[in-house]
């Protein structure tokens, strides 16, 4: 059964990184603190922009948009992805979301966006690999504002 188009997606609002409860890299891009709205572009976008500070002071801004149903994403800010990169978000459920990053045609990264029953918690794991190649998991953890 499909989601009805009237009903906002979880997702929808802003949602800022609980670092305390996150377990993350301690790369010296990993962020420190973060804020990541989700909102809703007329009926069938959703536009996400994340703020915030790496650890090693440098600022964090993105913005990105792709279809409310999924589908892929685009970067809109700073620039548009190198040649060769894409982001592809798949919507499981409201409140349920994949994102798989490709690169050249093969799947780099997964993230899982899941939100909480009660709509207040936000969870992100992300599996990847680090610099060297050695598989890495983080979890980021968001509280609704």
């Amino acid at each position: 059964m499909s989601k009805p188009s009237w009903a906002a997606d979880p997702i929808i609002g802003a949602w800022k990184l609980q670092v305390a409860e996150s377990k993350m890299s301690q790369e010296e891009t990993s962020p420190k603190e973060a804020l990541d709205v989700y909102r809703e572009v007329g009926k069938d976008r959703i536009e996400f922009t994340r703020t915030g500070v790496q650890r090693n002071g440098e600022p964090i801004y993105s913005k990105w948009a792709w279809p409310a149903q999924g589908g892929t994403a685009e970067r809109l800010e700073p620039s548009p992805l190198p040649e060769g990169a894409s982001y592809i978000e798949l919507l499981a459920d409201p409140g349920s979301w994949y994102v798989t990053i490709m690169q050249n045609g093969k799947q780099s990264s997964l993230m899982e966006k899941t939100i909480s029953k009660d709509g207040k918690t936000m969870h992100l794991r992300l599996k990847t690999s680090d610099a060297q190649g050695n598989p890495l998991e983080e979890l980021h953890v968001f509280k609704k504002q």
